[in-house]
């Protein structure tokens, strides 16, 4: 009988995955909107074509941020990608063009030239013939940063304008907030027009008659509740104005939302705007030299 062999066979080294695992990230601010080249829809296209005749590219995901300036990397979008490339699903984003990954020269960046690379991932701009793969990529060295500096330089400019424009409307009596206060609703033809909404103007109208006769504000707040009236976030929630759970509270009256209503300048036929501006991204408050009465 023949001996068999005493040697373990070697168990094969597994291959190394031939895919490259895709990421596609699209972004589309306010701004663009109004581009047609720049719809979620084009930038797809542009994606997928590119994609087209590239079969070891396996796309992972899609991720995007529709609405959300590129000066920030605050996206829900952006955010979970970055998760995905540190859990090691992804090795190479894709992108319509460097202006889409962002707006920020420095934080862009960072991202291509450092982030990216400590994470092994390939990053393509499609558009801007840009690949951090191609050692001979014209559109690397000083003119990455260039850019980054012009495309910054543009959202600096469209953000000034947005705002001209805001303040101007203001100016003329337009409304331009994202939801009407409570006791109004906005005109169907025209979202900048305020009109009487007749099913919470009564409210205002009690509230404040209360207010004149000298009734506490604790007092009217447990009026409101005790009548069973639907606290202004519950209530614009059946008409559609908010739909974040993190908008709609308790559905109790709360002595501030009474307050707020006294106090507030619209029910007494003054539109006050410009009471908060940004900073830095960040909403503050603002200063008596920037309100604008109408």
């Amino acid at each position: 009988m023949a001996r068999k062999s005493r040697k373990q066979t070697a168990a094969p080294m597994p291959a190394p995955s031939l895919y490259v695992h895709v990421a596609l990230y699209i972004r589309l601010s306010v701004e663009d909107n109004k581009k047609r080249g720049c719809s979620v829809e084009n930038q797809k296209l542009v994606l997928n074509d590119f994609l087209s005749n590239k079969p070891d590219f396996v796309v992972y995901d899609t991720y995007i941020d529709n609405g959300a300036t590129g000066t920030n990397f605050h996206r829900p979008g952006f955010q979970q990608m970055l998760s995905d490339i540190e859990a090691g699903h992804i090795n190479c984003v894709i992108v319509k063009d460097l202006s889409r990954l962002g707006r920020n020269s420095i934080d862009t960046g960072y991202y291509i030239e450092q982030y990216f690379h400590a994470h092994n991932v390939r990053f393509i701009a499609v558009t801007d013939q840009f690949d951090t793969a191609d050692s001979g990529n014209l559109h690397g060295g000083i003119m990455l940063p260039l850019k980054n500096m012009i495309n910054e330089a543009y959202a600096l400019d469209i953000g000034r304008k947005i705002k001209a424009q805001a303040r101007q409307a203001m100016k003329d009596g337009d409304y331009i907030g994202a939801r009407a206060p409570y006791g109004y609703r906005k005109d169907p033809d025209n979202c900048h027009k305020l009109l009487i909404d007749e099913n919470t103007a009564p409210v205002v109208k009690q509230i404040f008659e209360w207010a004149h006769e000298h009734v506490s504000l604790n007092r009217i707040v447990r009026n409101l509740n005790e009548m069973g009236i639907p606290a202004p976030s519950h209530y614009k929630k059946t008409t559609g104005e908010i739909t974040s759970p993190g908008l709609i509270g308790s559905g109790k009256w709360q002595t501030r939302t009474v307050m707020k209503i006294l106090e507030s300048e619209v029910y007494t036929g003054d539109l006050v705007q410009g009471k908060t501006k940004i900073v830095d991204h960040q909403q503050v408050k603002a200063g008596e030299d920037n309100l604008i009465i109408a």
